[in-house]
């Protein structure tokens, strides 16, 4: 990336999320300036926001599912196996 002209950035949140936050980008090896910086960067890029915001928990496991299909993280199961383990999951 090219040298440019810096500005100063400035939100307000809340103090324990900020520290929550820190704490996340702390522990991937950067600063929360960095990690800003990424997600601005990353906005850019897709011209949108760079995660799909979501109230519904289906819809996050169902792309998370097909994330791992396409990924080829799969389990195979019988019939008789998928309905079994199906029945685990509800209790």
């Amino acid at each position: 990336m090219q040298d440019s002209e810096k500005t100063r950035l400035t939100i307000h949140m809340d103090l324990d999320r900020k520290q929550k936050a820190e704490q996340v980008a702390n522990n991937l090896g950067i600063d929360l300036t960095a990690a800003v910086n990424l997600f601005i960067s990353q906005m850019i890029k897709e011209n949108g926001i760079p995660f799909k915001p979501s109230n519904n928990s289906l819809a996050i496991d169902l792309d998370q599912a097909l994330a791992d299909v396409k990924n080829g993280d799969v389990t195979h199961y019988s019939v008789n196996e998928f309905m079994a383990h199906l029945d685990e999951v509800k209790d």
